[in-house]
């Protein structure tokens, strides 16, 4: 497991750990741990375990829909690292997920795997796949483990429309779960990073700073 870290002070007590887009690295998130300066977080950054298609960097799903999905290396490197987080002192209700894009996919479809409640899920820009077997295989922990989804209204490579869809189906099926849709595209603006710090901060949906 290739991994890098961000901390911002000496006794952190929430950890996130983030997940990248397609075609990251280990090197991806670190700009905008830094950009946050959350003095209470430390950061986990992997690198997804396979080689993307396109020749450079890295994806956490390898193959295509016609030969199926490769996702072993990816959920055994996760087990690997939600171990070794809680090692360091973490408890569950400390931990977030948060990713971007492929990574916002992940985040969603491990931490709802989970058998128990993890203090966020932070999915941003995330194309949701099959929402229908996403919401049928999560635990009854994770359902009360707060989710805050955000996403581009003008994102050109996963349609904000797919994000409202998916938000609705959750909240009917019982999940906490809000979605904010941002003026930007495929990228984590500074109205996003302003609600994930937030978000981070405080683990809690309610009384986030929302725009009018």
């Amino acid at each position: 497991m290739i991994l890098n870290y961000h901390q911002e002070s000496e006794s952190p007590r929430i950890a996130v750990i983030g997940l990248h887009g397609w075609t990251g690295s280990e090197h991806s998130m670190v700009p905008v741990a830094r950009a946050m300066r959350i003095q209470s977080a430390k950061w986990y950054i992997p690198r997804a375990p396979y080689k993307a298609s396109a020749g450079q960097g890295h994806t956490w799903f390898s193959g295509s829909p016609e030969k199926g999905w490769k996702v072993k290396k990816t959920f055994n490197l996760l087990d690997t690292l939600i171990k070794q987080v809680m090692n360091d002192g973490f408890d569950p209700d400390n931990i977030i997920l948060f990713g971007f894009s492929m990574g916002g996919s992940l985040s969603l479809r491990y931490g709802l795997g989970m058998q128990c409640q993890l203090r966020g899920i932070i999915p941003v820009a995330a194309w949701v796949r099959e929402p229908e077997e996403l919401i049928n295989s999560a635990s009854m922990e994770s359902k009360h483990t707060p989710i805050l989804m955000i996403h581009g209204k003008d994102d050109s490579v996963v349609d904000h429309k797919k994000s409202i869809t998916v938000a609705a189906e959750m909240k009917n099926n019982g999940f906490s779960i809000h979605l904010e849709i941002v003026s930007g595209g495929h990228i984590i603006g500074v109205y996003a990073t302003n609600l994930i710090k937030q978000f981070i901060k405080t683990g809690r949906l309610e009384n986030l700073d929302l725009a009018s």
